[in-house]
């Protein structure tokens, strides 16, 4: 009797299937160059537009393999520049305006902070591979909501490229003026609610 439960007990043990262990993908952090990456900014009013840079004051990115699934932009909103006006008096007074609590409020909020939280693939008629849409949470003032980024990711020999853009409603943060959403009787004076975030990212050689 002994002899027949010990042949169960073994049949149920080599019977028993494997159990599923989990598979951790290998990820690297790659550091952003914040040299050769470039952002652009476009704000829009019904009487024509301004535009100019921004800079990262630091920036990585997470990959597994050839995939974004993660990283953070950490953007330096002391460094915004306007470069389409020609005066110089009219230039830092436009570049002062977006500083002070109307738009970013840069003495209480110096940075801007953007976390990668996923992306996937967008199929093209070619089959391509290299675009993308990412997910991410921006923080302006103090003020989170998550967005989606349009982007392509091209891989050279060195490094990762990713080439984008991204509208941006401003009054989600708290960025309300004259907006034509918020203010009725401003005529020809509105500022449109969404800017543009042009952007060129590479990384560092990995």
């Amino acid at each position: 009797m002994k002899f027949l439960v010990t042949i169960i007990i073994l049949n149920i043990v080599i019977a028993k299937p494997a159990e599923n262990k989990l598979i951790v993908l290998p990820t690297d952090t790659i550091q952003v160059d914040l040299v050769k990456s470039e952002i652009e900014w476009i704000g829009r009013k019904i009487t024509g537009k301004h535009y100019g840079t921004l800079g990262l004051s630091e920036s990585w990115v997470i990959m597994n393999e050839n995939s974004l699934i993660g990283g953070k932009f950490i953007f330096d909103m002391t460094s915004i520049k306007n470069i389409d006006i020609e005066s110089p008096e009219w230039n830092i007074k436009l570049e002062n305006h977006l500083k002070n609590e109307d738009f970013f409020h840069v003495d209480s909020f110096p940075k801007v902070f953007l976390e990668i939280k996923g992306n996937l693939s967008v199929s093209q008629k070619d089959n391509s591979d290299s675009n993308y849409l990412g997910f991410a949470d921006l923080t302006i003032r103090g003020i989170t909501h998550e967005i989606s980024i349009a982007y392509q990711l091209e891989k050279t020999e060195s490094n990762f490229i990713a080439i984008g853009s991204v509208d941006i409603d401003r009054t989600l943060f708290n960025i309300k003026y004259k907006s034509g959403t918020y203010f009725f009787d401003l005529g020809d004076k509105i500022i449109y609610d969404n800017f543009t975030v042009n952007f060129t990212i590479h990384t560092l050689p990995f």
